[in-house]
């Protein structure tokens, strides 16, 4: 059988997406919705963990319909079902808090981990917060979803008594199971207030950091951010696309060629085809340069670039993804 080079190409790109940890089959349960549907860029439409029962365990005796299974039967075929599918989700845990004093004032920092369940989580990822960083979370919750956090309580200020340690671990706890609570509804785990809440104040900083040339200050950051997105908002492509880009730059101003054309890749391949996004053909762009300079085989790229252009027009006058990247959060 001759495989064309179509074929090949489409091949190559599957290949590519099943290697790399942003096109994994959980991607929407990260999320925390197993009938999230999410398309990953070159692929086609899937339903993450939304996994059909009578695939994944047998009926106790296969030659029975289900329908014709005793009470008894169907009760241990189900709870077998039940221990076999376990969707991943998120947990909230706040182990450290730290106090913080300066002239002027004195507060308590929490650190919020966010672990992936389900399966084994590599990454530590987290952030710090203060009270008035989850009292400005609230208000946002209350802005679009009123009715839904109804019964959820917010712990309110203490008057006296805020650096006792019973009373930081007691606040410890409830900020927890806040988060644990606006998490389980489906609306408001999917909203652009809550899942900024982990990581917007981390963006800015980053790219503060980037613009400033302090490019290993700016990775750090950004590599933390890109693993809080990578577990809350796997659905949100346009955001890893801008932090993985950033990631590419930073690699590639430190020297680390490598790692720039690894990042650069990943986001390209969420890219794929996607003409209009104003990133897509200077992440073209710099993974030929990048790959040229690793001595890849960069034909094909090379030759996808010429097509583009011949149907789209030149694209030299376009920005570089630097010029792009320096461009994004300024306040």
């Amino acid at each position: 059988m001759v495989i064309t080079r179509m074929e090949h190409n489409s091949i190559d790109h599957i290949s590519k997406l099943e290697k790399l940890s942003l096109s994994n089959e959980h991607s929407a349960t990260i999320c925390g919705d197993k009938d999230k549907r999410v398309t990953v860029a070159g692929g086609t439409d899937t339903q993450a963990q939304r996994h059909n029962p009578m695939e994944r365990v047998s009926p106790p005796n296969k030659t029975v319909p289900e329908t014709m299974l005793t009470t008894k039967q169907l009760f241990q075929y189900w709870n077998a079902v039940n221990k076999k599918v376990k969707p991943i989700r998120l947990l909230f845990d706040i182990p450290e808090t730290r106090t913080v004093k300066d002239q002027w004032s004195k507060h308590v920092v929490y650190k919020v981990v966010v672990i992936k369940s389900g399966t084994y989580d590599g990454s530590q990822s987290y952030i710090e917060r203060r009270y008035s960083d989850f009292e400005k979370l609230h208000k946002n919750i209350l802005k679009n979803f009123k009715e839904e956090v109804e019964e959820i309580t917010f712990p309110k200020k203490i008057v006296s008594g805020n650096f006792q340690p019973e009373k930081i671990t007691e606040r410890k706890l409830a900020f927890r199971d806040y988060l644990a609570q606006l998490y389980a509804i489906k609306d408001i785990r999917f909203s652009d207030e809550f899942i900024e809440f982990f990581f917007l104040h981390e963006v800015h900083e980053g790219y503060g950091f980037l613009r400033s040339g302090q490019y290993t200050r700016a990775l750090n950051s950004l590599m933390n951010v890109l693993s809080l997105q990578e577990k809350l908002c796997m659905h949100h492509h346009d955001r890893l696309v801008l932090t993985l880009s950033a990631i590419g730059v930073c690699c590639r101003d430190l020297n680390d060629i490598d790692g720039a054309y690894e990042f650069c890749e990943k986001a390209g391949l969420i890219l794929h085809k996607n003409y209009c996004h104003k990133y897509y053909f200077p992440l073209i762009k710099v993974q030929i340069m990048l790959g040229n300079e690793l001595g890849k085989n960069m034909q094909h790229l090379q030759h996808s670039l010429i097509k583009l252009e011949e149907l789209h027009g030149s694209q030299n006058n376009l920005p570089s993804l630097k010029e792009l990247v320096v461009q994004e959060f300024i306040q």
